[in-house]
């Protein structure tokens, strides 16, 4: 997957096109609601605790980025914060 930056709308959208993924997710910008808005995606996959080990390993990480995960279900195509 080559795009990066996505809108909630299209993060949505990635639950019918690979379903069964988990999304590491930074969350770049909220809509005057606080709800995410713009997201960039870190990585995918099927395994959660490979993308927790990631985030672990991320010498940028820093208290003021905002991380969600989001399994890709196409039962279930809301985010929620």
């Amino acid at each position: 997957m080559k795009k990066k930056i996505f809108t909630s709308g299209e993060i949505i959208q990635l639950h019918s096109v690979m379903p069964g993924f988990w999304l590491l997710l930074e969350i770049l910008q909220y809509d005057k609601w606080g709800k995410a808005k713009l997201l960039k995606m870190i990585s995918f996959s099927s395994d959660k605790n490979e993308l927790l080990e990631l985030l672990m390993e991320d010498e940028d990480w820093c208290w003021d980025k905002k991380y969600i995960f989001v399994y890709t279900d196409s039962d279930s195509c809301e985010i929620k914060n």
